[in-house]
């Protein structure tokens, strides 16, 4: 039995022969099977298989997107959180029971603190000199007007932990002084920060008071007997410097020092070629009887405690070659070095203080060279709110050795609003300078003055 295929290659049916005359048994002729189409087969696997892995990819996405939308939520949920935190902190506002005022804004948790404090001090000016060398005498030397001396701004507080202070301050004045030396402009005059490191210590830097004299423990000018400035600072001063310093506060004894700029140079910044000086300088306190806090101020005030307190100040400025000898009738550049010390009588209402002096290229001099001077200065209360004061300041090797000052203090509202009505009076003819020429504070305008009236208010808020 065999089966034959037709020309179109399709199967047949199978045919029984003959067999010999054998009868044969029927049999089930069946088509043949159609054959398997490999290519077509492999193409469908393939599809199949490319699917599965487009599946698993795009589920592998899908995780990595899930991913990265729960990394935004956390951050937005963390953000979300810290600005509750700012939401829900608590801040007090309210006016400081500081003898100074100011508005004070405090976190609840202790985390920060702001204080933002104004000072002005406006006056009435009347500078009488001799007249002209004719005849008969023409008096056009006297002045008068009015000006505004000082206007202060200042932010303090601290930040992270009441132990982290700063200080920033911005000043205009009309005549300069050892703190503020450049008139008639806003200026940054101070800026600082300082930490409590504890047991007494602290460390600070940016623009501070050189720590020299007993005006160096003052915030400008606005806390002196005198009501607005020392006469002994307009000539031995050492103001202001950028640097940093160290100090170290005990119940008797304190003392600080520090590294800075020039002393008595304005001098903005570092550079390769003309900052090239320095200056160290220090300060040691010792007092009895009275706590530190009484000196703040140096008039006294009912109710307070009698004492004494001495101090000592050195300081050592190496002007290097920005310190040449001014030619004739210039300024001199100053690089202070010299010594101070002082003494201060507490008895209560009243306050005495004496100052020595020895020092080179002091800032009230002609010119450079050595100068000694004593400063004399005592204040008293003659009633409840008015204070009278009087302070003589001697320097050697000037054509005007001594000046002096006397008047009253009318402490309407403690320092906030207090009045102050004076007289100066520079005893000699000459060159004044560092009174005028450098710092015109004092009132004095003319080398041939005979004295100098004053009316002041102060204000501090």
């Amino acid at each position: 039995m065999f089966g034959l295929r037709d020309a179109r290659g399709g199967p047949t049916l199978r045919r029984s022969l003959p067999s010999r005359g054998y009868p044969l048994p029927p049999v089930l002729l069946l088509p043949d099977p159609p054959p398997l189409d490999i290519q077509r087969e492999l193409a469908a696997m393939r599809a199949e298989l490319a699917e599965i892995r487009a599946g698993q990819r795009d589920q592998w996405m899908d995780e990595a997107r899930a991913e990265q939308v729960r990394g935004i939520v956390r951050d937005v949920l963390a953000d979300s959180s810290t600005r509750t935190a700012y939401r829900e902190t608590d801040w007090s506002v309210g006016l400081s029971s500081a003898p100074g005022g100011g508005v004070q804004i405090n976190a609840a948790d202790g985390t920060m603190s702001i204080k933002l404090t104004g000072l002005v001090q406006t006056r009435f000016v009347v500078s009488s000199a001799y007249g002209a060398d004719t005849s008969p005498p023409v008096d056009d030397n006297t002045r008068w007007g009015f000006e505004n001396k000082l206007v202060m701004y200042a932010l303090s507080g601290h930040f992270l932990d009441p132990t982290l202070t700063y200080l920033t301050a911005v000043a205009y004045t009309s005549q300069t002084n050892r703190f503020i030396t450049v008139p008639n402009e806003y200026r940054v005059v101070y800026s600082s920060i300082r930490k409590d490191l504890g047991n007494g210590w602290a460390i600070g830097t940016g623009i501070l008071n050189v720590p020299w004299d007993l005006e160096s423990d003052y915030i400008g000018t606005s806390r002196l007997t005198v009501g607005d400035y020392s006469i002994f600072n307009y000539r031995f001063g050492a103001g202001k410097q950028s640097g940093a310093a160290v100090s170290w506060n005990g119940d008797w004894f304190r003392a600080a020092g520090g590294v800075f700029n020039q002393i008595n140079s304005a001098q903005p910044g570092w550079n390769s070629q003309g900052n090239l000086s320095f200056a160290v300088a220090g300060r040691a306190e010792v007092k009895w009887g009275i706590p530190w806090e009484q000196i703040s101020r140096t008039s006294g005030a009912v109710g307070d405690l009698p004492g004494l307190v001495l101090g000592l100040g050195l300081c050592m400025s190496n002007g290097r070659a920005e310190n040449p000898q001014p030619p004739s009738g210039q300024l001199a550049t100053p690089s202070a070095q010299g010594v101070t010390a002082d003494a201060r009588v507490l008895l209560g209402e009243t306050v005495l203080i004496g100052q020595y002096v020895y020092m080179r290229d002091a800032v009230g001099a002609p010119e450079l060279g050595w100068n000694q001077g004593i400063n004399l200065q005592a204040s008293t209360y003659v009633a409840p709110k008015v204070e009278v004061f009087l302070e003589a300041c001697w320097m050697s090797d000037v054509p005007v050795e001594w000046i002096a000052q006397a008047g009253v203090n009318l402490f309407i509202d403690g320092n906030r609003l207090k009045l102050i009505s004076k007289c100066v009076v520079p005893f000699g003819g000459g060159n004044v300078n560092g009174i005028r020429s450098i710092a015109g504070g004092l009132g004095i305008a003319a080398i041939d003055n005979n004295a100098s009236f004053i009316t002041q208010l102060q204000v501090m808020f």
